[in-house]
């Protein structure tokens, strides 16, 4: 599926060429902001409507697969300045989503057409056509689009080992699940938990072994991961306005509760002259310690003030 910051790209192109042709640089930028918060608008608006058709899927699945032909007429016959804009995106989604509807009932070919409506079979797409493949038993498709969903994309490892399972490879699966539960760097994915899950499985004398990969949805509000995105910003804040860190030039996360198990996130402050200061910032508190990283000790900002 095309993603929404490809949209984004179209209309910064766009409005570069209105910008040589406007006669005020400050009017042309402010006309842009306007014109991309109206799509942005449109695109909200149909996402509340997706999420509602995904829930509305898993008790009448019949009824939504009616429901997207319709919508995806009324799309094909839009002509709306902005929801025009969105045209492709829209269908792109309601395709992915009758494809994970044909998919949970069983009608593995019908989910194959919706998938292959896509040119881009790469990640998400790649990982649900494989799937697909893998109920119909066709092993050697199922390995090409696994290998086609790229190694750095998130989901990647984890059908890989769902696929040795599905081809009874207990071993290779149980190769790849441990990568994954050693890598705590993606411990905030969803699939990491899975994955453990899956290794520990494995593990037992007579473990079952799945036959289906991964099937990725495309609900909006499923979390991948359980991002910590504004406790960062506000760790972030709290460095700038410490007194010792004025003449602040780089701030960095060394360690996060999601990759340490603690309970703390370990930040590393860098000044214009080059001097470095470490904190414990602690997660549910944001409490500031100081780390002398020399000593190995962690102090109090009081503490470690007087010490200076």
């Amino acid at each position: 599926m095309k993603q929404i910051f490809l949209l984004i790209i179209i209309l910064t192109i766009l409005s570069c060429k209105r910008k040589v042709e406007s006669t005020s640089d400050v009017d042309s930028h402010a006309e842009l902001h306007k014109e991309m918060d109206k799509v942005d608008e449109e695109i909200r608006n149909f996402e509340k409507l997706f999420i509602q058709l995904y829930a509305d899927s898993k008790k009448n699945p019949n009824n939504v697969l009616f429901k997207i032909d319709s919508l995806s007429q009324i799309n094909e016959n839009e002509t709306d300045k902005y929801k025009s804009q969105i045209k492709s995106h829209i269908q792109d989604q309601l395709s992915y989503l009758k494809a994970e509807i044909y998919y949970r009932n069983g009608e593995f070919e019908k989910s194959l057409f919706e998938l292959n409506k896509d040119e881009y079979k790469h990640n998400n797409i790649a990982t649900a056509i494989a799937a697909n493949y893998v109920k119909l038993k066709d092993f050697n498709k199922a390995k090409s689009f696994i290998d086609s969903i790229g190694k750095a994309f998130y989901i990647y490892d984890y059908a890989l080992g769902n696929y040795y399972e599905s081809i009874g490879n207990k071993e290779e699966a149980l190769k790849v699940y441990k990568k994954i539960k050693k890598n705590k760097e993606i411990k905030h994915y969803a699939y990491y938990k899975l994955a453990v899950e899956r290794y520990n499985e494995l593990k037992k004398d007579n473990p079952k072994l799945l036959n289906e990969i991964y099937f990725p949805t495309g609900n909006p509000s499923f979390e991948i991961c359980d991002s910590d995105s504004e406790n960062r910003t506000k760790i972030f804040k709290l460095m700038e306005e410490l007194p010792e860190n004025q003449k602040w030039a780089e701030t960095s996360i060394i360690e996060s509760p999601q990759t340490n198990d603690k309970n703390y996130y370990w930040v590393e402050v860098k000044t214009s002259q080059n001097k470095i200061n470490n904190f414990y910032i602690y997660e549910n508190t944001f409490e500031i310690k100081f780390f002398d990283k020399k000593n190995n000790k962690v102090m109090s900002l009081n503490e470690w003030r007087k010490s200076k």
